[in-house]
């Protein structure tokens, strides 16, 4: 035999891999091929079972050996309808047998009591596990190792009390001859089903042929009729050539030949087991020599099929690390340091050996085998422009030297985006400082032209008012135009101061408990020249109970005047503004509610941004600076209040200012 290589492995355990047993293989089949299958099982259980009782012993109560019993369970695997069919089956071919041989109907009917209990007892014990190859496991072996002996246990039972009170036997010589016939029968034909069915490897079928010619030659000879010595154990090896080097079902189909032509021979006089010391059983002894062999030609399977198993297992693993070390994107290394000599590399990849230059990489490794410390983190420069990352674990051996297992990354790249980040970083920290200050320069200026605007104004104002009240009838028209544009400055100078106070670093003034209602009430009154030169009807819903609220009096009529000069302001001749105040809980609203052409889905986001004016052109000519709503949000949030706009049940817009209500005890100390 040509020795092993390393190539004749992998085949052999590449064919064990994933393979499938007869039963697996049998559900494939189409229904024509599985019923052939069934009725061939059926007619071999049957055929078997003749042979064996035909070949019983004269004088003897059972069969040398009892191949019916693999038969019938191999039948009972592969069986897809319900289990008792089955056993009625199996039943019925022991019955047909032992009334086909001669027997009385009394044996036929225990017979079908032995074998239908034997067939229920194997396969409750041997479990759904039968279903599959199991015996490519040491577990699977032993489970059905335990229910083979289980199932031959209650047969021997069942056939010594069958056999005593039939024939009068002895139950124990009973007992001793049908367990090892049956429990051998088991373990011999029953793998056929379940060892692992892969294709045979290619280049073995010369090898194939030698060993089964000299496996068979050598039974012949050990249960020849012309010799009775104990050769038997000459067929060892050869069972186990087989089972090394050949997929199992090679065993075990030999294991199979070996019972039959051993049970054959032996019952003819053959071999060293015909003529046994006197008081020892022929039919013991030929199973237990079977039982023998069977079991360590399955063993050596089981070991072989785990073993492909683990190979391919490692070989998985070695794959992996081999994988993850050549072609990792990680510079890795291993390094065996010996004090006082230059580090020696054992194993590096093609990352680390683009990195490691022995002008930093020496010095380093010097460094931390002085240290004494196991692990090590650190950054190195390379070059001008190149930053690797070293981290390293030591490892100390037997004779004193150190081994160390280094991975390196390149991260100039994430140094260099670093830098990059943080150069940004400052860049927009530069241009916001500079941009708070653009707008602080802008506030300041407007706050300065403000100021310097509101004394000319003032005066224009005051003079308007007195043309106008002297002035004759014609030139009425034109103070008019001038104090009513006059008035206009002043809204727009007085919007830019508020604005002014707001953008201040702390726009907060004085605060204290102020009932909204009351300056809500003279917000109309201030505005009640306007809705009447404009034809807008203000009606009023006001709260008749105090509506206390803490803030700045000047703050509240801000919010009150400019919602209420907006609403009339937008609200067309004829139209309707009505304003309301409620108290609710711990909470004062102002809701001012008008009929005009209300706020566009478009514009509602914007409507509180500063300067804003809507693209609506009939909108648009209603004068205005666009400050009025974003004064009035500021000051809301400034007296942590809360300002929303709705569609109003009018027609128009809906406005609602949300306050903190204040507590009783302050407007009662402010009152005082």
């Amino acid at each position: 035999m040509r020795p092993l290589r390393q190539r004749d492995l992998q085949q052999e355990d590449a064919a064990l891999l994933g393979a499938v047993g007869l039963v697996q293989r049998s559900r494939e089949l189409g229904r024509p091929a599985y019923l052939a299958l069934i009725g061939g099982l059926a007619l071999l259980t049957f055929a078997l079972g003749f042979v064996a009782l035909y070949l019983t012993p004269t004088g003897g109560t059972a069969a040398i050996w009892w191949p019916a019993a693999g038969s019938s369970a191999l039948l009972a695997l592969v069986y897809r309808g319900p289990r008792w069919q089955v056993l009625v089956i199996v039943g019925a071919m022991a019955a047909l047998s032992n009334l086909v041989i001669g027997r009385p109907l009394e044996f036929a009917g225990w017979a079908v009591v032995v074998v239908v209990f034997e067939l229920v007892v194997f396969l409750t014990v041997l479990g759904p596990q039968g279903r599959s190859a199991m015996l490519s496991t040491t577990r699977g072996l032993v489970r059905f190792i335990a229910a083979s002996a289980a199932a031959a246990s209650v047969v021997g039972l069942i056939g010594m009390a069958s056999f005593a009170l039939l024939v009068g036997a002895d139950p124990l010589a009973s007992f001793a001859a049908l367990v090892p016939s049956h429990l051998s029968a088991l373990l011999l034909i029953v793998p056929l089903a379940l060892v692992p069915l892969p294709k045979p490897p290619r280049g073995q079928q010369v090898e194939l042929v030698v060993q089964l010619v000299l496996t068979t030659l050598v039974t012949l000879t050990v249960f020849a009729p012309f010799q009775n010595e104990a050769i038997g154990a000459l067929l060892f090896p050869f069972f186990g050539w087989a089972a090394v080097r050949f997929v199992p079902i090679v065993a075990t189909i030999e294991l199979v030949l070996l019972g039959a032509i051993g049970s054959v021979l032996t019952v003819l006089g053959g071999g060293p087991y015909a003529t046994p010391d006197p008081g020892v059983s022929p039919t013991l002894l030929v199973q237990v020599y079977l039982l023998s062999i069977a079991l360590t030609v399955q063993f050596l399977t089981v070991v072989r099929s785990e073993r492909a198993e683990l190979r391919a297992e490692n070989e998985r693993r070695a794959t992996m690390l081999r994988g993850g070390f050549v072609g990792s994107q990680v510079g890795s290394m291993f390094v065996r340091a010996v004090p006082g000599a230059s580090p020696s590399i054992l194993e590096i990849n093609d990352v680390a050996a683009e990195l490691v230059d022995a002008s930093w990489f020496d010095p380093l490794i010097e460094a931390w085998v002085a240290s004494g410390v196991d692990d090590l983190t650190t950054e190195v420069l390379v070059g001008d422009d190149r930053t690797v990352q070293v981290h390293g674990r030591r490892v100390p051996t037997a004779d004193g030297d150190s081994v160390l297992g280094l991975q390196l990354v390149d991260i100039s790249n994430f140094v260099a985006a670093q830098r990059a980040m943080a150069d940004a970083v400052e860049r927009e920290r530069t241009v916001a400082d500079e941009m708070r200050a653009l707008s602080q320069q802008k506030d300041d200026f407007v706050s300065a032209v403000s100021h310097e605007l509101r004394t000319p104004i003032t005066s224009i104002v005051g003079f308007a008012e007195e043309l106008h009240e002297t002035a004759a009838h014609e030139q009425r028209q034109a103070s008019e135009i001038i104090l009513r544009n006059a008035m206009r400055l002043t809204e727009m100078v007085e919007e830019l101061l508020e604005l002014g106070r707001m953008t201040a670093p702390n726009p907060v003034r004085e605060s204290s408990a102020i009932d909204l209602t009351t300056i809500v009430g003279d917000a109309v009154a201030d505005q009640a020249a306007t809705a009447r030169d404009g034809r807008v009807t203000v009606e009023t819903e006001l709260c008749p109970t105090p509506t206390p609220v803490m803030g700045n009096a000047n703050a509240l009529g801000r919010i009150a005047t400019n919602l209420l000069a907006n609403a009339i302001k937008f609200t067309p001749a004829e139209g309707l503004v009505r304003v309301t105040t409620m108290c609710e809980g711990g909470t004062v609203r102002l809701v001012i509610d008008d009929s005009g052409p209300g706020i566009s889905d478009e514009d509602h986001p914007r409507v509180f941004e500063r300067f804003f004016r809507s693209a609506d052109a009939s909108k648009r000519q209603t004068p205005g600076t666009g400050l009025g709503l974003s004064i009035v949000k500021s000051l809301v949030e400034l007296l942590e209040g809360q300002i929303v706009i709705e569609r109003s049940p009018l027609g128009g817009a809906r406005l609602t200012v949300t306050l903190p209500r204040a507590a009783d005890a302050v407007v009662a100390t402010t009152a005082g």
